[in-house]
């Protein structure tokens, strides 16, 4: 018997209900042979646009770059056990950067469950739960609007993540007749105010480091509290870095309080500043580590502050004073109302000579990387910085970066000067490649008219190059910027001994060269358009066509394999 108020309609038709009351646009997918009951159903309907993908990689990490461009949940759609097992390492980038997909994909008629039939995985929740929030699999076709309504609540609730749904394909036919779940009563408010008095301690210990660091981790960004941290550092006259493996860039570079830290060989001994007697970590996962270091990033003496949304993070590695569990935005308001007590009572000389000394640490940084920049700009393969600089010379000052350049990230973030309304992110930690493009794609749909620029690698980009179809197919004014130094150069970078035996196993592992890539031509195999550039002069010409494209466009540039010093 049908519930007061509800109305009989198919499963997969609640399904769309459901996703259309949390605000979905789009639905990016691979149906695959057990997805015909979902695809009819959104054919019928107009208010979810389907976005088709060549493989799972792309149909997740597009909505991946939705998620993150928009803030909120954003669903993919798989087939059963291949479909994903194709899609885990994307999965696995979501859940590495607390990315908000909610993966729903169709399993096995349930009447022949169990007896090896075609497509049939043994356990979908187990293939996926080490990469998820919630894994989940379905057994009533009028569960499904309670069960996907929940998965959006879990994906968006601090700490955020993916989830995903198992849904038989049978039971999108079923009819049902439950009432949907009332989507504004089950959303969260992702706030947590920090413990008022462990705040206070925080202050203080800022007031009385004499040389503070303030590293900020991606959940400034994604709290909305970049602006408070940038007030925050003014008011404290200390410098900020980045944490190493980050996602979203959380502090202007562009600011003169802002520092670049290496990522594969951690330092947080800056020029001028020296040591820090205060680590002051905000929003961030303090530290993941990119390989085995002999001595700590982290002094054991080094007093340490350790604000985070979760707790699980605190304390995690290395031990700190103070631990604060909230999120970053509501604990750097806080902060700012109260730091300006404890200030007061320290030595106010204190403040004019780290502003001195600030100054003379930018100095040296600048001098440091100009020198960098000078060594091959007129060469040829082009230089990686000089592709940067003309980058930072031509986009708009609102541009959004998407980069998944792993071994260019540096060089990247030291010359391109992201302004408070330039934005960048990319997958962190997790090392599975192919996500850059879908990303990209994800996020341009999320950004109506803001550019949107993806930086890959070339060894990055074939992991994903089934992208370059959704891309044509949709027209999606995507700009791609490819950093070709033909090669694997976070494997090659590794290699050590002798210069014969480097090169040897350079040439047997990580060369991608005879044949070598042309991205541009792939680009054109796809109607889309492509310009290759191997003289630095052609740059600026190159990236001017690109931008003038009305859809999409890849410039295929070829860069030295001098992008960075280890």
């Amino acid at each position: 018997m049908a519930e007061s108020g509800s109305k009989e309609r198919t499963a997969s038709q609640a399904y769309l209900e459901v996703a259309a009351a949390h605000g979905i646009d789009y639905v990016f997918g691979l149906p695959g042979t057990s997805g015909q009951e979902f695809i009819g159903t959104i054919a019928d309907q107009e208010k979810i646009r389907f976005i088709l993908a060549l493989h799972e990689t792309c149909v997740v990490s597009m909505a991946d770059g939705y998620a993150r461009v928009s803030g909120r949940p954003t669903l993919a759609q798989v087939s059963t056990f291949p479909g994903t097992a194709n899609a885990v390492g994307a999965l696995y980038d979501a859940f590495r950067d607390r990315s908000p997909v909610v993966v729903t994909s169709t399993h096995v008629d349930t009447r022949i469950m169990g007896r090896d039939s075609h497509t049939e995985g043994q356990d979908l929740i187990e293939l996926t739960k080490q990469f998820t929030k919630w894994s989940c699999e379905i057994h009533r076709a009028d569960r499904i609007p309670e069960i996907l309504n929940r998965a959006f609540k879990v994906a968006s609730t601090p700490p955020r993540g993916p989830v995903y749904l198992s849904l038989p394909s049978n039971l999108l036919a079923e009819p049902v007749a439950v009432k949907n779940p009332e989507a504004g009563r089950f959303r969260i408010v992702p706030r947590m105010a920090g413990d008022p008095q462990a705040l206070k301690d925080a202050a203080r210990f800022l007031a009385e480091a004499k040389r503070p660091l303030i590293i900020a981790g991606s959940g400034v960004a994604t709290a909305g509290g970049t602006g408070e941290l940038v007030k925050l550092a003014e008011m404290v006259a200390a410098p900020v870095v980045m944490e190493p493996r980050y996602s979203f860039l959380s502090f202007p570079t562009s600011h003169p309080y802002s520092f670049q830290i290496p990522e594969r060989q951690v330092s947080f001994k800056l020029p001028q500043w020296g040591e820090p007697d205060l680590i002051f970590a905000v929003g961030c996962r303090l530290i993941r580590e990119y390989r085995y270091l002999t001595e700590p990033v982290i002094r054991p003496g080094t007093r340490c502050v350790h604000i985070e949304e979760d707790p699980w993070e605190i304390g995690k590695l290395f031990p700190v004073d103070l631990g604060i569990v909230a999120d970053a935005k509501s604990a750097l308001s806080s902060l700012i109302e109260i730091f300006p007590a404890f200030s007061e009572r320290s030595n106010g000389g204190r403040r004019a000579e780290r502003l001195q000394c600030l100054k003379k640490a930018k100095e040296e940084a600048r001098a440091e990387l100009e020198k960098r920049v000078r060594d091959g700009w007129d060469g040829t393969p082009i230089s990686a910085a000089r592709l940067v600089r003309a980058m930072d010379k031509l986009l708009e000052r609102d541009a959004l970066i998407v980069n998944e350049s792993p071994t260019s990230k540096d060089i990247l973030m030291s010359n391109f000067q992201f302004t408070p309304g330039r934005s960048y992110f990319s997958n962190s930690s997790a090392g599975y490649l192919g996500w850059g493009l879908g990303a990209g794609i994800g996020a341009q749909l999320a950004s109506s008219g803001r550019r949107v620029v993806a930086c890959l690698g070339d060894g990055s980009s074939m992991f994903g190059i089934q992208g370059l179809w959704t891309l044509a197919k949709y027209r999606v004014p995507l700009l791609v910027i490819v950093f070709n130094n033909r090669a694997y150069m976070a494997v090659k970078n590794q290699f050590r001994g002798p210069e014969e035996k480097v090169r040897v196993a350079a040439e047997l592992g990580a060369e991608l060269v005879g044949p070598d890539l042309n991205f541009a031509r792939l680009a054109d195999c796809f109607g889309i358009f492509g310009q290759r550039v191997e003289e630095p002069e052609g740059i600026e010409p190159a990236l001017k066509r690109a931008m003038e494209q009305s859809g999409p466009a890849v410039v295929d540039v070829v860069i030295s394999q001098k992008s960075r010093k280890d």
